[in-house]
């Protein structure tokens, strides 16, 4: 099978070279890595550039796409869209700028899906880090019941078949924080057939568009329970713990 990571980036140069070399060093490399920048000035898109020449000498091809600004599409799914259009691949990761993996995430996740033709998804655990690079938390895969109440797979550490984007479409760009958890629950009405594995081999950096605009993030993902639950209660009485324990 082929594998298209993207990654989709603004103002990163502090992050991003962390996030190219967890990709050069995996025991199963990438066939496609595609950036996706959303037009940053920092000294990003130097970064990728210099990276260019050791892409191609490990067999990855490397894109470098200027995120088109298109009304009425939140910055970060209109972003994912792009890279999932753009790419090739028969699966497709999706890699923060600032996220980086073990060195056997892929051959995992091939392994994984090439063992369970019939799953669409392969969901696995992700280690939070602080800047330092200490670990300060994992959060693992849960049952996608549970989206009623909360995101129930950690989108960061999912690893998603091409036709199963094709069945269900995109990320909605309504949302602006939320597309992801959006994304989760039409797999759950859909009933996609997925696997989790116990092995952390995705890295997280704490901190992130949900932590910082949190009241954003409270009413998107009330909007989008609401909108696919049969029991809208539920959505409410989550937005109201979500907001007792401000997160």
């Amino acid at each position: 099978m082929t594998i298209t990571v993207i990654t989709i980036c603004w103002n990163s140069a502090g992050t991003l070279r962390r996030c190219m070399d967890s990709l050069l060093r995996q025991r199963r490399l990438p066939n496609e890595y595609i950036l996706v920048d959303g037009g940053s000035s920092d000294g990003t898109l130097a970064l990728a550039e210099e990276a260019q020449a050791a892409f191609a000498a490990a067999g990855i091809a490397f894109k470098v796409l200027a995120q088109e600004r298109r009304e009425g599409e939140a910055g970060i799914p209109s972003a994912w869209n792009q890279g999932i259009a753009a790419s090739s691949g028969e699966v497709i990761a999706l890699l923060n700028s600032d996220d980086w993996y073990e060195e056997d995430a892929l051959i995992e996740i091939e392994k994984a899906l090439a063992q369970v033709p019939a799953a669409d998804m392969v969901v696995v655990p992700i280690q939070l880090r602080k800047q330092t690079g200490e670990i300060c938390g994992e959060i693992y895969p849960k049952c996608l019941w549970l989206s009623e109440l909360m995101m129930p797979l950690p989108h960061p550490g999912s690893f998603v078949r091409r036709r199963l984007y094709d069945r269900l479409g995109l990320y909605d760009t309504q949302y602006r924080i939320a597309a992801d958890y959006d994304f989760i629950w039409r797999c759950r009405k859909a009933d996609v057939p997925y696997l989790t594995l116990s092995l952390p081999l995705v890295n997280m950096a704490v901190g992130g568009a949900a932590n910082s605009s949190r009241a954003l993030a409270r009413n998107e993902t009330l909007a989008i329970a609401r909108r696919h639950s049969a029991f809208p209660l539920l959505a409410w009485l989550a937005w109201l713990a979500r907001f007792l324990l401000n997160k």
